[in-house]
């Protein structure tokens, strides 16, 4: 990319900036993804002034996701670049923009947080453990793989906060389940850590299973500082998205073996790295 690119890529950012300088607030998921975020997206879209995506383009995986998993920051600068032209001319004209994208907590949080400052909400959106776990399991989307890395997360990598991949690697953790599961306690370890360095950012924390409450679903738009009418959350109320039944490769664990997995798999946090492992759902 020579000195034109960027000057237009400047010029293209401050004028896409200038535009939707209105937008009152910017808000994302932290979150595994195989969480509810399309039910989300669906769910906000339907709220008047919101522009609601999922998983927009720059969607931020692949050689985007290696750049912040490996610490190249100039690469990762680099394509946020683009990513922030996007936001900002997507959001423009609307009172609200929220985008439901796994790959935000594990990109682009930094980023988000220098140029939305106060502007910035995010939703940490959790899923069950094991309904994650399991979910990633039989759609053969596992870190370490091909797909897992492009998608999810390395468990290799050195920027993970927890950092087993010789446990992993074999012997009796290395279960491809135990590897989803790494994955979803990485993920809050991750949120976790932002929640602590950015004390001035709106995080609010809600669970999948909540997807279907319209009391919960009101509390959350207010607590996002997002107007609502408590009669519109109603009408917005819904069917699960995105259960993805016609893509799963393999047939689910039985429940008690995948619940005898997780305790294990916590006592092995416990020993291993106890302040990085957070409260199972």
């Amino acid at each position: 990319m020579d000195r034109s690119d960027f000057g237009r890529i400047a010029l293209a950012r401050w004028y896409a900036a200038v535009r939707a300088r209105k937008v009152e607030r910017l808000i994302f998921t932290a979150t595994t993804g195989r969480s509810g975020t399309l039910t989300l997206t669906k769910i906000f879209a339907g709220i008047p002034c919101c522009r609601a995506l999922h998983e927009p383009a720059p969607i931020m995986n692949n050689e985007v996701l290696r750049a912040a998993s490996y610490g190249d920051q100039r690469a990762l600068d680099r394509f946020y670049r683009i990513k922030s032209i996007n936001i900002l001319r997507a959001a423009a004209g609307h009172r609200y923009y929220l985008e439901a994208n796994h790959l935000f907590i594990k990109t682009f949080v930094a980023h988000a947080a220098r140029e939305f400052g106060n502007r910035l909400a995010i939703i940490h959106l959790v899923g069950r453990p094991v309904e994650v776990a399991m979910s990633l399991y039989r759609l053969q989307v596992l870190p370490g793989s091909e797909s897992g890395n492009r998608w999810l997360l390395d468990y290799r990598a050195p920027l993970n906060r927890i950092r087993i991949a010789d446990v992993l690697d074999g012997g009796e953790f290395s279960h491809p389940f135990y590897k989803v599961l790494w994955y979803w306690f990485e993920i809050e370890a991750r949120v976790a850590e932002w929640r602590r360095r950015l004390p001035a950012v709106r995080f609010v924390r809600f669970e999948t299973g909540w997807l279907n409450d319209p009391e919960r679903l009101y509390a959350l738009a207010i607590a996002l500082g997002v107007a609502v009418d408590r009669r519109q959350i109603d009408s917005l109320i819904g069917v699960r998205e995105n259960k993805k039944e016609h893509e799963k490769l393999i047939a689910p664990l039985p429940r008690e073996e995948a619940d005898r997995m997780l305790e294990r798999f916590v006592a092995l946090l416990q020993q291993r790295c106890p302040l990085e492992v957070p409260t199972a759902v």
